[in-house]
């Protein structure tokens, strides 16, 4: 496996490349865009493996290292009243007990958002928000244990609130307020969010990945899978959990399942998705979020549950945007012969529904192909060693050997993309536009 320093990178990207391709989506709207890219196989085929050796550093052109501004944010609606007062942060205790996980925010709709965290010792686990640090309101999982997991209702569309964690009427030690927002609803046409994945080791450059998300402050993240090395070990989920912390205190996590998880119980456990956990959708303003599990555990060819739960799911929207993301790649320039399965599977569903966006990971670098009226974002430059490009994707209209993370803004008819190195630089930049 060719391992590449954080700092060095080799980029091919057009900074606009601009197409001129339109195509029919599924409500009769014409979409144009400008840009600047089943069953189950034996699991060595999944292996992730470094293939060539990574070349010396090449920029074309000579990316800007100018800060990508975070979008102007819509003011919160007026709050709702809450006749029970929460106490003051100063009238409250300090617990003996500390955070070894969390909090961080799961699930969010435009009403709701669950809390998660874990403490060294059991006890009663509560949560105290509201839309100032005065803390408005409370809930409580009602259980003794370690681990909580608490909902919080009634809350605002596309709303800022504080939150901290409390045990027993005290303060956690290692705990603190944070803020989120809730997820915008059918009136909120503007938004962000953030991609990552394969942050599975090099803890180091994982973590520079998520300080660079953290000062972007999306609305939520989507992760491509293979979050830790080996699933079935609790401490790499100990050490994910702890990088990921800042950012998914504040920005609640929508991942999906790698192959390195394993299919393990650990991961189920970790989190509180939609659905069945393993293929799932959310809808967050004018657009639709379908995650799926292609990770050489579940199938998801014709027949299978999977495939015929992803065509009502397609078939069913009615959003101006649709943004389908899981692992294994149907196209990248890194292949394994996973991605020709992928292939003949997905993308005639995708073509089909007028799909717009998909994310994927497993290959460790970033790459964008434009096939047929759907654009193919490989994003998979969150810590694991890079991958060097093999074969070029003729659909292929950029290409980085970087870490990376991906951020993407939304507003009405019109969809943003910015690759951004764990330096700070543009790798490659891309519009979707409604016509």
């Amino acid at each position: 496996m060719t391992q590449n320093s954080p700092s060095r990178m080799n980029v091919r990207s057009g900074l606009p490349i601009r197409s001129t391709a339109a195509r029919y989506c599924r409500h009769g709207i014409k979409r144009g865009f400008i840009s600047g890219a089943a069953s189950i196989l034996l699991l060595s085929l999944m292996a992730c493996r470094a293939v060539g050796t990574i070349p010396t550093i090449t920029l074309i052109p000579s990316p800007t290292t100018t800060p990508i501004p975070s979008p102007t944010l819509t003011p919160p609606p007026t709050p709702t009243p809450n006749p029970s007062p929460s106490p003051s942060p100063t009238s409250l205790p300090i617990s003996d007990a500390r955070l070894v996980r969390g909090p961080y925010l799961q699930s969010v709709t435009p009403n709701s958002v669950i809390v998660v965290w874990e403490t060294d010792v059991p006890g009663s686990g509560e949560v105290a928000y509201g839309e100032t640090d005065l803390y408005s309101a409370r809930a409580t999982d009602g259980t003794i244990g370690a681990r909580h997991a608490v909902t919080l209702t009634g809350l605002s569309p596309y709303t800022v609130y504080h939150y901290r964690v409390e045990m027993d009427g005290a303060l956690l030690a290692g705990g603190g307020d944070f803020t989120f927002r809730t997820a915008a609803g059918p009136g909120q046409t503007a938004f962000t969010f953030a991609v990552l994945g394969d942050t599975r080791t090099q803890h180091e450059v994982h973590r520079g990945v998520v300080e660079r998300i953290v000062a972007m402050s999306p609305d939520f993240v989507l992760h491509t899978g293979d979050l830790v090395e080996v699933g079935s070990d609790p401490h790499q989920w100990e050490v994910f959990f702890e990088i990921e912390r800042e950012l998914i205190a504040r920005a609640p996590l929508f991942p999906t399942l790698g192959n390195h998880e394993g299919d393990h119980a650990n991961y189920f456990e970790a989190f509180y998705l939609p659905g069945n956990e393993r293929w799932y959708v959310f809808d967050y303003g004018p657009a639709r979020f379908v995650c799926l599990q292609v990770d050489g555990f579940a199938e998801f060819g014709p027949g299978s549950q999977q495939y015929a739960w992803l065509e009502d799911v397609l078939a069913d929207s009615s959003q101006d945007w649709l943004v389908v993301y899981f692992h294994a790649p149907p196209y990248t320039s890194v292949e394994d012969g996973y991605e020709e399965i992928v292939r003949q599977v997905l993308p005639p569903l995708f073509e089909r529904y007028g799909v717009d966006l998909v994310f994927n990971g497993h290959k460790h670098n970033y790459e964008r192909n434009e096939v047929r009226g759907v654009t193919y974002v490989v994003t998979g430059g969150g810590g694991a060693p890079l991958y060097a490009e093999q074969e070029r994707e003729p659909t292929q209209a950029a290409f980085a050997l970087a870490y990376h993370f991906v951020l993407v803004e939304v507003n009405g008819g019109w969809l943003g993309v910015t690759a951004i190195s764990d330096g700070g630089e543009v790798l490659d930049r891309f519009e979707l536009r409604m016509e």
